[in-house]
């Protein structure tokens, strides 16, 4: 009895590990120039454009569009979209980290956080 409870609980905790971090596996990584950034004030959302488009998109991400959103309410939101504006001014490539997952807009992948290539 204890050695099934046991393995139970065990189970469980695999179960829980791989919806957490497994799915971080299947987040999309980018690294492209920004062709275009679009605020949505009505949603509080930001679209984002990478050249040639998201890679390994969710399979939540929609045929709408080929970009990346956050919400404005984020913490690092306004960071973000300041290290987004200057890509696109200076043409420098970024490189963006999904999070696998379409949690601020139901249709594109949630942007996660981006590095600014080659500045």
């Amino acid at each position: 009895m204890c050695r099934e409870v046991f393995r139970m609980k065990f189970f469980v905790l695999k179960v829980i590990a791989f919806l957490i971090y497994g799915n971080m596996a299947f987040a999309g990584v980018t690294t492209a120039k920004i062709e275009r950034v679009l605020l949505y004030e009505r949603g509080n959302l930001v679209y984002v454009f990478p050249t040639g488009g998201v890679k390994n998109p969710p399979t939540c991400h929609g045929s709408n569009g080929n970009y990346y959103s956050f919400r404005l309410d984020r913490p690092a939101s306004k960071q973000t979209l300041a290290m987004l504006m200057v890509a696109q001014a200076t043409e420098k490539s970024v490189t963006i980290w999904g999070t696998g997952s379409c949690a601020d807009q139901p249709f594109s992948e949630t942007l996660d956080y981006l590095a600014l290539e080659n500045f």
